[in-house]
């Protein structure tokens, strides 16, 4: 689309995902069915030389709220985490969480002070306590 002149293999298309990742958009995604705490699922990520799922725009959103509405019974985090109840959310790559594509919903109404990372349900998303046992979704960019 743009101008920017990356090199790649000569192959031009030899730049795919890696068998159980889905490729979307300019990432390949790996939806973890195996159960961690946030902090586990963001070290699995690290090791597949990946991140906890980042959600740039409402396309990427939707991309993923496809996958994991079919999974309803299951949560899954993504890299969004605060340090303390009531700061702000942030995602692995220090940037701020700005709330265009989605909100992040209060899972308990009242007390939700460790409720500090982040996992989507369904459709919806929400906070969450981080050691938590739940599946995951690492992302890699091409």
């Amino acid at each position: 689309m743009g101008s920017s002149h990356h090199h790649h293999h000569h192959g031009g298309f030899s730049q795919s995902c890696l068998p159980n990742w889905i490729m979307h958009g300019k990432s390949c995604y790996l939806f973890s069915f195996s159960g961690n705490s946030w902090y586990g699922s963001k070290r699995h990520c690290s090791q597949l030389g990946a991140h906890l799922l980042k959600i740039d725009n409402s396309k990427e959103f939707e991309f993923i709220e496809s996958q994991t509405s079919s999974h309803r019974i299951n949560a899954f985090w993504i890299g969004l985490s605060r340090n303390q109840s009531e700061g702000p959310w942030f995602w692995e790559d220090g940037s701020a969480f700005f709330p265009n594509s989605f909100q992040v919903r209060n899972a308990v109404p009242q007390e939700s002070l460790l409720h500090n990372c982040v996992w989507i349900h369904g459709s919806e998303v929400y906070n969450q306590i981080c050691n938590t046992s739940s599946y995951s979704i690492c992302e890699k960019e091409l």
